[in-house]
């Protein structure tokens, strides 16, 4: 209808249309219509429900701008549509709160454990770190200890399985910062359920220090005199099927995961949180990321919200939920035409290959240790061998391992598709030294893509290809105003409209000036070229 009122009324300068896809999410509803009703009927507390793929819905639950940015540079616009895998948007947001967000304990499911051989009297103090090795950040904060602590019930086990590495009856594991501890006693109520432990320490360990001795299993704990009472509200997807409301047939609300809020009101957190204030961003180790929430919970408690959890458990709620061995036998079971295999996250899917390939183990920890790669960036590039090879041979160039990393993850996975990436005419030593020409801001982020979908295609020398296409960031005035003359000349009706006000052109003349010079041009100098030019 547009183009046909255009037509009718003969404009002279008839705006050409280009119509991009919609940004469609996994297991993320869209429709401001749908979501609409999600509001009005009470589904969820409002338009900033942390919940909700609103910006007010992020913003609250405590998602980074540059977490949201990261994401969007990501997946990039397209014409077709298609659906984005939500994973996309989760790493995005743990790669940036993991570069910036101080660790802390926190204690979700308290169990209480007395110290048996620990003076009653007694208390210490720990300087434990807020960053970790591999974040270029330092601080650090006290951390008091005492005869009783608490650690999360889901650390203990009365019966546990081969490879537990957490607290069992007779067996020591090591608390963060603190001592190594064995557990000597169970107590129990009368319908048989946990409710204490009875432990003895070892004052030799102190710090961590174990004098040899292979103790596997690290818990985290807070003490129970120090102990700061608050409420955490864990979110999570707020849908459960990838494609919500896809089917016609049936109302998308039963399409809602119910357990997209779990509301746990008696946990507890160390001491220096007693001051957080609303907004604040915390790491509560081997738990989750979380945010201070301006909300007070019961008799005024610290009300936290689940940012996100630390590595993907989408598909082990699953396996989790999955009937045990007694119950599967009374079950009916089904025939084997109708039987599928037990779907598996991707995640799991790299955990199980690197059990079965101890090489690839080794360079997901080195990546941590050694090259100060974050958790999830180690985790995707040592789930196939010849990515790891590919980053292992991009890493013996100058180009730094963490710029390598970003590259491999956002675009050459987006390349290779669901293909293996030797499949790809790409070489480790030419993606490291397309790398290196974009850290030393030789060529632009754009013109490295552009180089880089021609060296998966056809391989070669990324500095060649650089010279023959002309591709060197162009910054000085003398290159690029034969160019940006050239784009005023051509489009002389939006020179005037710019002159009169419509200032926000400047960035369509900017989107041309770097068209015409291939993507070399350097945006900040192309601006202040514009702005001296227009009138």
């Amino acid at each position: 209808l547009y183009e046909w009122v255009l037509e009718k009324v003969e404009h002279p300068n008839s705006p050409k249309q280009i119509e991009f896809a919609r940004l469609a999410l996994g297991y993320t509803m869209m429709s401001k219509r749908k979501l609409l009703q999600l509001v009005e009927e009470g589904v969820v507390s409002g338009w900033d429900d942390p919940r909700m793929p609103t910006l007010a819905g992020f913003r609250r639950r405590g998602v980074t701008p540059e977490a949201i940015r990261n994401f969007a540079e990501m997946v990039g616009v397209a014409k077709a549509n298609s659906l984005v895998d939500v994973e996309k948007l989760e790493f995005c947001i743990r790669d940036d709160l993991n570069q910036r967000v101080p660790r802390v304990m926190g204690v979700a499911r308290p169990l209480k454990i007395v110290i048996t051989n620990y003076p009653e009297d007694a208390e210490e103090v720990f300087d434990a770190p807020l960053y970790p090795h591999d974040v270029p950040l330092e601080g650090s904060r006290n951390l008091p200890f005492s005869r009783e602590i608490y650690i999360d019930r889901d650390d203990f086990s009365l019966d546990p399985p081969k490879g537990w590495f957490r607290l069992a009856p007779g067996k020591e594991v090591r608390l963060r910062y603190a001592y190594c501890i064995t557990c000597d006693r169970v107590i129990q109520d009368e319908a048989g359920e946990v409710v204490e432990l009875h432990c003895s320490y070892d004052p030799e360990t102190r710090g961590g220090d174990v004098l040899g001795r292979k103790v596997r299993g690290t818990l985290h704990w807070v003490s129970a005199k120090h102990a700061v009472p608050v409420e955490l509200r864990v979110y999570d997807r707020l849908f459960q099927v990838e494609r919500p409301g896809a089917d016609p047939e049936r109302d998308f609300k039963e399409d809602l995961n119910p357990d997209s809020l779990v509301v746990l009101k008696d946990a507890v957190v160390e001491e220096s949180l007693a001051e957080a204030a609303a907004g604040e961003r915390f790491q509560f180790e081997r738990t989750g990321y979380f945010i201070r929430d301006e909300d007070e919970g019961e008799d005024g408690k610290l009300v936290f919200n689940r940012i996100i959890s630390l590595r993907d458990s989408w598909a082990k709620k699953a396996q989790d939920s999955t009937p045990k061995k007694a119950d599967a036998e009374k079950a009916p079971q089904p025939s084997r035409k109708q039987s599928k295999p037990k779907a598996r996250s991707k995640a799991d899917e790299r955990d199980r290959i690197r059990g079965g390939d101890a090489e690839l183990a080794a360079r997901f920890n080195k990546y941590q240790v050694e090259l100060g790669l974050s958790r999830d960036l180690a985790d995707r590039l040592t789930g196939e061998r010849s990515l790891s090879d590919l980053f292992d041979s991009a890493c013996q160039s100058e180009a730094k391992p963490g710029s390598i990393a970003q590259w491999i993850v956002n675009e050459v996975l987006s390349l290779s598709k669901d293909k293996p990436v030797n499949s790809l005419k790409l070489s480790g030593e030419a993606l490291g030294a397309l790398v290196k020409l974009v850290d030393d801001d030789v060529i632009a982020q754009n013109a490295g893509k552009t180089v880089l979908v021609e060296l998966a295609e056809h391989g070669g020398d990324p500095v060649a290809i650089v010279e023959a296409r002309n591709l060197k960031k162009q910054s000085d005035a003398g290159s690029l105003e034969p160019i940006v003359d050239q784009v005023l000349s051509d489009h002389p009706d939006e020179v005037a409209r710019y002159s009169g006000g419509e200032k926000k052109l400047l960035g369509f003349f900017m989107g041309q000036v770097m068209r015409a010079s291939g993507g070399s041009a350097d945006a900040n100098s192309v601006r202040q070229l514009l702005q001296s030019k227009l009138p």
